[in-house]
């Protein structure tokens, strides 16, 4: 069971690598003037498609669902998706990406939180101790030291990466009740989140910004999207479900967080923006936080009665 486990950190630690590549991505997608919203909705085309050709050839029972579930997972889709595919992106379209990886990264204890109400799993003390770390990570790369939002953030960035945090930490605590109930298997949950993430997605962009830019996308600008579908869309979060077979929801949160290593790498060598010292310190706390969370075994968690 121990190796097991560490394999499911692995593929949580693999799911974190890639989402890190998503950032730059994203970032060179707003470079390149594509409209993020146009980027969310072909993501989760792309994503919808890849888990749906997969299923057809692997395991085509997995489409079956039930009606109650199927609104369940229909109402679920809105702030899980919508959150992280149009709010994460939205988000770096008026934040750096150092600034962005940082607040989306307050979803750890947001799931910690959400733990205790959803999965019905009682934190122990290294998993709270990391969300905690990883909140003052938060704090420490985002706020000045006279205490206020540093280099005038725009609110509107912000309100948009909290969104994205919120519904990373759906996605975490519903994956993780998929595993452990079993009320819709996690193939299942997996395809009709993309599926229902892309309806709530196409509705929201045909009542505001409309499809006239659609025939305008550029191939250096499909080429990036297919990638963040298909690459770290897709398999990053495939696999991050892998990890919640057996990993607590609130553990697989801070494990993720390796995508911050990742996204500062990258920023700094492919889109010159190095992260500040109080970004470099605020990433070096949530790392510590992955390392705490790693070493804390596989003990089973006390649940609430």
């Amino acid at each position: 069971m121990r190796d097991y486990f560490r394999l499911d950190i692995l593929a949580v630690l693999s799911a974190g690598v890639l989402w890190g590549t998503l950032s730059p991505a994203g970032k060179q997608l707003s470079l390149l003037g594509a409209d993020m919203l146009t980027v969310a909705v072909l993501r989760a085309a792309f994503m919808a498609g890849g888990v749906a050709l997969f299923l057809l050839a692997r395991m085509p029972h997995r489409f079956r669902i039930g009606g109650r579930q199927l609104l369940q997972v229909a109402v679920l889709a809105g702030p899980c998706m919508v959150g992280i595919y149009a709010g994460f992106f939205f988000a770096l379209h008026h934040l750096s990406v150092p600034v962005t990886i940082v607040i989306f990264f307050t979803h750890p204890l947001l799931t910690t939180i959400g733990s205790l109400v959803i999965t019905k799993e009682l934190p122990n003390c290294r998993q709270v101790a990391g969300a905690l770390l990883t909140f003052v990570g938060v704090a420490v790369g985002v706020l000045s030291s006279e205490g206020s939002l540093s280099g005038g953030i725009d609110p509107v960035g912000i309100a948009w990466c909290l969104f994205a945090a919120l519904g990373m930490s759906l996605y975490s605590l519903f994956g993780r009740l998929s595993a452990q109930t079993g009320f819709i298997s996690q193939a299942t949950l997996f395809f009709y989140l993309q599926f229902f993430g892309l309806s709530w997605l196409s509705l929201l962009k045909t009542f505001t910004a409309g499809w006239g830019d659609l025939p305008l996308i550029t191939t250096a600008q499909l080429l990036w999207i297919m990638y963040v579908g298909l690459g770290g869309g897709m398999l990053g979060y495939s696999i991050y479900f892998y990890g919640l077979r057996t990993l607590p929801a609130s553990t697989a949160s801070i494990v993720s967080s390796i995508e911050i290593v990742t996204a500062f790498t990258l920023s700094a060598v492919l889109l010159r923006q190095p992260p500040a010292p109080r970004e470099v310190a605020g990433a070096a706390l949530i790392v510590l936080a992955i390392v705490l969370v790693s070493r804390g075994g596989n003990e089973p968690l006390r649940r609430k009665a």
